[in-house]
């Protein structure tokens, strides 16, 4: 029976110990385990106790065990040596969940979002956009406490409406500033070169401020990116449906900047003219070009009736002062809507613009009788320290109430799953300065899906005729048949 005793210390010995040493040193990844726990005290240790021995039977009174309890004991000692390979093995342990890391950008009081816009450069006016966000964020923080108990933080990066610039400042503001979320990053051409970056990253996209199609063509591809415009096919099918009612017979020039802005626009002005006009001239223009004489030089040499322009407000400004004041020619325009504002007004004057042509969604700064107008100017008055309000700083606020809904809907458990799932659930969503509801879902990232056409009057934008909507059909697939009033 004493061999059976010095098996049992030989064998249980070095098999608890090994496992017990293998726990220790797995509990010391936290990514895996908690922390060690204290190891139990381990049934045999009974043995350590002093041997009383029995003179007549001359044994030790804790060896009085049958053979048959010893079977028991042998059988036992099986067992946990077979535990004990499971626990070198791994299979004996119960893994305890991983620590959650932390979620980018996320405090319990405060939540760190980012942008890049162009408050220098060519295109600086839109500046006031990425000015009047913040300005909104700063009156939640202020007045409702943020968003579920958090405070908004907004960091601007100016690239000037430089893609060079874009890429390295969205990759600080990623992996240096570990933003929660990129926010109505402007520009058509300066996000295109971060877009693909932004979903490898998991870094929600959210209301790109730009109609390009990229964002909303395909949800599925690009499931972090939202769009925040009527996307320019869409604007441009709305237009193009007024020119061929409007122009039936006459002759059409296209003029638009050379890349995705422009072709786009195209795109739907061409699916809405359909044959009504005859195309007979189309010019581009680069983002640096100083002027668009010759342009509207060559339109005019062609002889068009009317002319369907996506440029920004300095570039458009150029291109109809010239028609009307050096070549006297009251040809029509039919303008995108992000020229659509005060800018464009103030750079061509209010005589020159008269009767132009573009599509609305939003409140007009001049309607000062509607409360939520009359609040916006005292908003961007306190918080932004701006004369009045206008067109650009009633978006950047437009893009303010979606991002606050977006992260009330969220809850207080941020992620950016969960901030994604929000995004992707506005159902008639009406922020207080909008002329129509904004819907999205999993399959459309699109949120707003049609406008007002509205006309230069007097040098403001003045709406006229019914609401057209193209709700839940993608650009890629939309006609003239997809419209609605």
């Amino acid at each position: 029976m004493e061999s059976w005793k010095a098996l049992v210390v030989q064998i249980m010995t070095p098999r608890v110990c090994l496992c017990a040493g293998l726990r220790c040193r797995r509990s010391t990844s936290k990514q895996a385990y908690g922390p060690p726990k204290q190891q139990p005290e381990v049934w045999y240790k009974a043995a350590s106790k002093p041997v009383q021995r029995n003179a007549k039977h001359n044994r030790s009174d804790n060896m009085t065990l049958s053979g048959k309890a010893w079977t028991w004991v042998v059988a036992g000692l099986l067992a946990v040596m077979f535990l004990g390979t499971a626990c070198v093995e791994g299979v004996g342990e119960f893994p305890v969940p991983a620590e959650e890391a932390p979620v980018p950008g996320v405090t319990d009081d405060e939540v760190v979002l980012g942008t890049h816009s162009s408050l220098t450069g060519p295109v600086a006016v839109y500046s006031q956009i990425a000015l009047a966000i913040n300005a909104y964020f700063e009156y939640v923080n202020e007045t409702k406490g943020g968003v579920n108990g958090r405070t908004i933080k907004l960091l601007i990066e100016d690239d000037g409406y430089s893609p060079p610039k874009t890429v390295d400042l969205v990759r600080k503001l990623v992996e240096e500033d570990r933003i929660f979320a990129l926010v109505n990053g402007f520009g058509t051409p300066t996000h295109l070169q971060v877009v693909d970056y932004l979903q490898e990253n998991g870094v929600p996209d959210l209301f790109v401020a730009t109609g390009a199609t990229e964002w909303v063509k395909d949800p599925e591809a690009r499931p972090m990116v939202f769009g925040s415009i009527p996307n320019y096919v869409g604007e441009g099918i709305i237009l193009g449906q007024h020119i061929a009612e409007t122009y039936p017979g006459l002759k059409l020039g296209l003029m638009s900047q050379n890349d995705d802005f422009g072709a786009d626009g195209m795109t739907g002005i061409r699916r809405g003219v359909g044959d009504a006009l005859d195309i007979v001239g189309e010019e581009t223009h680069e983002v640096l070009d100083v002027d668009l004489a010759s342009q509207v030089d060559r339109l005019h040499a062609a002889g068009v009736d009317v002319i369907a322009i996506w440029a920004t407000p300095q570039h458009f400004a150029t291109a109809i002062k010239h028609a009307r004041l050096n070549l006297n020619w009251d040809v029509p325009f039919v303008l995108s809507l992000v020229s659509a504002n005060e800018l464009t007004v103030l750079l061509a004057g209010p005589e020159v613009i008269e009767g132009t042509v573009s599509l609305g969604y939003l409140k007009s700064a001049f309607e000062i009788d509607d409360p939520n107008v009359a609040k916006h100017h005292k908003l961007v008055q306190d918080y932004m320290g701006a004369e009045n309000g206008n067109t650009l700083t009633l978006y950047g606020q437009y893009i303010g109430e979606l991002v606050e809904e977006a992260l009330r809907k969220a809850g207080p458990d941020l992620t950016r799953e969960g901030l994604i799932e929000a995004a992707e659930s506005f159902t008639d969503f009406r922020c207080s300065i909008c002329l129509g509801p904004v819907n999205t879902s999993p399959t459309d990232h699109d949120p707003v899906q049609g406008g007002f056409l509205v006309r230069a009057e007097g040098g403001r934008w003045v709406r006229f005729g019914d609401l057209v909507t193209y709700e839940g059909v993608l650009p890629g697939d939309m006609m003239v048949e997809d419209l609605a009033r």
